[in-house]
C-alpha cells in the first residue's frame, strides 16, 4: 500500500512541474536511480558581465560560462595578445535518486509426490522528500555536471609553441580534460 502511494507521488509530480526541478527520465540501477534535469535550477552561470545568461539551454550556459572564464585567464599569460575559446560539453547534469528497494519471496512446498511453488515480488519506489513550499520532489544522492567534451582555442601569442603548452597544461588542470581534448591553434592576424 505505501509503495503504490509512493508510485502515486511520483506520477503526480512528473505531470506537475515545480520550480525546484523537473525530473524528465528516471531508468532503475542496482542501488539507485539515475535522472537528467530538464531545468538548469541547481546551475548558476553568468554571461561573463555579472548577470544571468539570455539562453535557458543549462548546457549553452556552463559552454558560455566556462568560454568567459577561460579566455579571460589566458589573455593573462605572458606572451599572449588575445585569445577565443570554444568549450563542447557532453549532456546535462546526472542525477542518482535514492530508492527503495524490496523483495519478498513466498515459497510453498508440498507434500510428497507433490510440487512446490516458489513467487518473488519485487518492489523499486523513488524515496521523495517534502519541499518548503509542501511540493515532493526525489532525493538527490549525488549530482555529476557534464563532462567536457573538447576544447579549442585561437591565440595571438609572441611565442606561439611556448603559448600552446601553457595553454594545453592550463585547461587541463582547470578542466580535469586530456591534452587529446585540447586544440590550441595560432589566431589569424587581421592586415
Amino acid at each position: 500500500m505505501l509503495g503504490a502511494l509512493g508510485v502515486l507521488f511520483i506520477l503526480v509530480g512528473s505531470f506537475w512541474k515545480s520550480g525546484a526541478a523537473a525530473v524528465s527520465t528516471i531508468g532503475s540501477g542496482p542501488s539507485s536511480t539515475s535522472a537528467s534535469t530538464s531545468t538548469a535550477a541547481s546551475i548558476s552561470s553568468t554571461n561573463g558581465s555579472g548577470g544571468p545568461s539570455s539562453s535557458s539551454d543549462p548546457i549553452l550556459q556552463m559552454e558560455t560560462n566556462y568560454d568567459n572564464q577561460l579566455t579571460q585567464i589566458i589573455d593573462q599569460l605572458q606572451g599572449v595578445n588575445s585569445a577565443v575559446v570554444m568549450v563542447t560539453l557532453d549532456s546535462t547534469n546526472q542525477l542518482s535518486v535514492a530508492s527503495n528497494e524490496r523483495q519478498t519471496t513466498q515459497t510453498q512446498k508440498g507434500t510428497a509426490g507433490q510440487s512446490s511453488s516458489q513467487s518473488t515480488t519485487e518492489d523499486n519506489s523513488v524515496f521523495t522528500q517534502h519541499t518548503a513550499d509542501g511540493s515532493t520532489i526525489p532525493f538527490v544522492t549525488s549530482q555529476q555536471s557534464p563532462k567536457v567534451r573538447g576544447v579549442v582555442v585561437l591565440v595571438n601569442a609572441k611565442d606561439f609553441f611556448v603559448a600552446k603548452a601553457e595553454i594545453i597544461d592550463a585547461i587541463g588542470h582547470v578542466l580535469d580534460v586530456p591534452a587529446y581534448k585540447i586544440s590550441v591553434e595560432p589566431k589569424r592576424s587581421n592586415p
